[in-house]
C-alpha cells in the first residue's frame, strides 16, 4: 500500500539515512558500538572509524568533562540531554548541538546536530546589535513606534526629552511631547506623524526644555504597519545640535566668505571650476545663479586667457609649496579696478583632492596712491631741478643787462660827445628792456603756476589779429621776411584777444631768432568745424627730434649761450593749455618748424 512505505522495514534505512543528523550508540563504558556519520568536521567525520573508541576521549578536554556529566545524568533519570556544546580545532571554531537518549538499560542514543553556521550567525547578528546599539548611544539615535489611534510613543534607545539611554522601553503621549517642542515646530510634528501621503519622510524639530539650550532633534518615519486593527508607525531620532551648530557655523563662515569684498575662487587643478563668490562673478559677468560647475577657469575668469597660462599658474603654486603670492594687472574698468594682490594656495578637499584657491585683493588705490606718490616725487625733482635752473639763469640773465646798466650809467654822464651819448642810451634802454622782459616772464610763469591768469572771452575778429601783429612786425633787412596769411573771409570767434596775440608774438620772435635774413617766416590759422589752428611756419635752422619734447619745458634751451630765459616757450604752452588748447611743433633739422595752436571756438553769429 502506498500509504505504509514509511512502516515498511525495507524503506526504513533510506529514511534514516535522509532525515537524521549523526548517530552514535554508546555502551555504559562511552564505547562507540555502531554510529550512523553524516558530520564532517577534523574529529567526527566519515573518514575517523570511531567504533570501538571511547567517544569522550575524541573531545577535547573540557567539551569532554561537559558530556561525561550529561550521560551519567541521562543514565540515572533517563530523562534527554539538550544542551549546546563548543568545538576548537585547529582549523577553527566549531558548534554543536548533543541530544541524549536513554536506549536501554546498556546503551546511549547520541545525536550530534552540527550548529555552526547558525551559530556564527546568531554571533553576528547579537555582535551587530551590540554595535548598533553603542553607536546609537553615542550617535544620540533612539527608536520609537507612534500607536496612531492613542496618539503614543514607544521610546527605545537614546532619549532627547531625557538626555539619556534608556534602559527599558518609555511611552509618552504626544500631548506631552509637544508640550515641549518649540510652538513653531508643534504643527508641523502633528503633520508629519498624521500625513499618510508619504511613509518615508524626514523632520526637524527643536526641543524647548527650562534652564536647558535648545535641542534640535532630526526624526525619521520609515515604515507603517497594522497590529490588531491598531496602525503603528516606526521610526528614530537623532540629536543633532551638534551638527546644526556646525552647520550653521559653516553657513555663516560660506556667507562671509561669498559677501567678502574680495575676489575668491575656486578650482580643480585641471581648471574645473569648483566654487566662485559674489565679488568674482560680478568681475567676470557671472550671474548667481548660473552653475560653474562645467566651466573652465580659463573659460569664464579674466586671470587666464588659456589653458597654458592656467597651468603654469598651477606649476609655479606647487613650486612654491603650495602658497604663492603674486601681482595681477587684469583691470576691470566697469569696477574701477586696475590691479589685484592674489594669494593662491593648495587645500585638500574631503575626497583627498588638491583644489587651488585663490584670493584677490583690489589694491587699484594703494597703485594710484603710489602712482601720485611717484608724481609728487617727480614733481619735487623737477621743482628741484627749475629752481637749480632758475638760479642758474638768472644768475647769467640778470646780471648781463644789469652789468651793462651800470657801466654805461657811470659813463654817459661823463661823455661830452652827444652821439656817443645816444649810443650809450640805446645800449641803456636795449639791455633795460632785456631785463624787464626777464622780470615779466618770471612774473608770468609764477601767476600761471598759483592759478591767478585771468582769461577774458570776447568776440575777436580772426582777421584783425593778423593784422595787428602784421603793423607790429615791420620789414627790417637784418631779419626774415614775415608774411601774413590773411584770408578774404571774415570770421568771429570768441576768445582772450590778448593772450592769443601773446602767444603768437612769442612764436614769432621765437622764429625770428632761428632763422635767418634770407629766410621766410608764414603766419596765419585754418578753421575746422569747432576748432582753429595758428600756425607759425619758418625755414629755419630746425629742431633736432630727440629735442623737440623738451623745448617746451621750463628754462629748457637748445644751445645754453643763446640769450633768454628758456621760458617763452614753457609760457605759450601754459597759456594754450589753460585755454583747453594744444601746441605742437613738426620739424626737421635744418629744414625750419611748424609751431602750431589749436583752440576751441564758438562763432559768434
Amino acid at each position: 500500500m502506498e500509504g505504509k512505505k514509511l512502516h515498511d522495514l525495507k524503506f526504513l534505512e533510506k529514511i534514516l539515512n535522509m532525515t537524521c543528523d549523526t548517530l552514535l550508540l554508546i555502551n555504559s563504558d562511552n564505547i562507540c558500538v555502531d554510529a550512523i556519520m553524516k558530520t564532517s568536521n577534523p574529529i567526527l567525520n566519515p573518514d575517523i572509524d570511531i567504533i570501538g573508541k571511547d567517544i569522550l576521549s575524541l573531545l577535547p578536554q573540557s567539551t569532554s568533562n561537559l558530556i561525561e556529566q550529561e550521560f551519567a545524568f541521562c543514565r540515572q533519570t533517563g530523562e534527554t540531554s539538550n544542551l549546546n556544546y563548543d568545538l576548537p580545532t585547529d582549523e577553527q571554531m566549531y558548534y554543536f548541538k548533543f541530544l541524549i537518549h536513554k536506549f536501554d538499560e546498556e546503551h546511549l542514543l547520541c545525536q550530534y546536530r552540527d550548529i555552526t553556521q547558525r551559530s556564527n550567525m546568531k554571533y553576528r547578528l547579537k555582535s551587530a546589535l551590540t554595535a548598533q546599539l553603542e553607536v546609537g548611544k553615542v550617535a544620540m539615535i533612539g527608536h520609537w513606534t507612534y500607536n496612531l489611534q492613542q496618539q503614543e510613543f514607544t521610546h527605545n534607545g537614546y532619549s532627547n526629552l531625557r538626555k539619556k539611554n534608556l534602559e527599558e522601553p518609555e511611552k509618552i503621549y504626544l500631548e506631552e511631547l509637544l508640550a515641549q517642542v518649540h510652538p513653531d515646530d508643534r504643527k508641523k510634528m502633528e503633520i508629519f506623524l498624521h500625513s499618510d501621503t508619504i511613509e518615508y519622510s524626514t523632520f526637524e524639530y527643536r526641543l524647548k526644555q527650562s534652564g536647558i539650550p535648545i535641542t534640535y532633534v532630526r526624526a525619521t518615519k520609515y515604515a507603517k504597519r497594522v497590529e490588531n486593527d491598531v496602525c503603528l508607525i516606526e521610526g528614530f531620532s537623532q540629536n543633532v545640535s551638534d551638527f546644526i551648530k556646525n552647520r550653521n557655523e559653516l553657513e555663516m563662515v560660506l556667507a562671509v566668505v561669498d559677501n567678502a569684498p574680495y575676489s575668491i575662487f575656486a578650482c580643480h587643478k585641471n581648471g574645473t571650476m569648483a566654487f566662485a563668490n559674489k565679488a568674482c562673478r560680478q568681475q567676470n559677468g557671472l550671474e548667481e545663479e548660473r552653475d560653474i560647475s562645467n566651466l573652465k577657469v580659463f573659460e569664464c575668469l579674466r586671470d587666464f586667457t588659456t589653458k597654458e597660462a592656467w597651468e603654469l599658474s598651477v606649476k609655479k603654486i606647487i613650486s612654491a609649496s603650495g602658497y604663492y603670492q603674486y601681482r595681477c594687472d587684469t583691470e576691470y574698468p566697469e569696477m574701477d579696478i586696475i590691479g589685484s594682490e592674489c594669494s593662491s594656495l593648495l587645500i585638500k578637499n574631503g575626497n583627498g583632492e588638491d583644489i587651488v584657491w585663490t584670493i584677490k585683493r583690489d589694491i587699484s588705490d594703494q597703485l594710484r596712491y603710489e602712482e601720485q606718490l611717484l608724481h609728487s616725487k617727480e614733481a619735487a625733482e623737477e621743482s628741484e631741478r627749475l629752481k637749480s635752473a632758475f638760479i642758474s639763469n638768472m644768475n647769467h640773465e640778470i646780471r648781463t643787462p644789469l652789468s651793462a646798466i651800470i657801466g654805461f650809467g657811470n659813463i654817459i654822464a661823463d661823455t661830452p660827445d652827444p652821439e656817443l651819448r645816444k649810443e650809450y642810451g640805446e645800449l641803456l634802454t636795449a639791455n633795460s628792456n632785456q631785463l624787464l622782459r626777464l622780470i615779466t616772464d618770471v612774473l608770468e610763469m609764477s601767476q600761471m603756476d598759483a592759478g591767478k591768469v585771468r582769461f577774458e572771452i570776447s568776440n575777436v575778429s580772426l582777421k584783425g589779429i593778423l593784422n595787428e601783429l602784421s603793423l607790429s612786425f615791420v620789414a627790417h633787412d637784418e631779419l626774415p621776411s614775415i608774411i601774413f596769411d590773411i584770408p578774404e573771409k571774415e570770421f568771429i570767434a570768441r576768445l582772450d584777444r590778448g593772450r592769443v596775440m601773446q602767444v603768437l608774438v612769442n612764436l614769432i620772435n621765437n622764429s625770428i631768432k632761428f632763422t635767418p635774413p634770407q629766410g621766410t617766416i608764414h603766419v596765419g590759422y585754418h578753421l575746422n568745424s569747432d576748432t582753429i589752428r595758428f600756425y607759425v611756419k619758418d625755414n629755419g635752422m630746425g629742431i633736432a627730434k630727440e629735442n623737440q619734447e623738451f623745448i617746451f619745458k621750463r628754462f629748457y634751451k637748445i644751445n645754453t649761450m643763446d640769450k633768454g630765459t628758456g621760458l617763452g616757450l614753457a609760457i605759450c604752452k601754459s597759456i594754450v593749455e589753460q585755454m583747453n588748447g594744444q601746441i605742437t611743433v613738426e620739424s626737421e633739422l635744418g629744414q625750419g618748424a611748424i609751431f602750431s595752436i589749436t583752440l576751441p571756438i564758438s562763432e559768434q553769429v
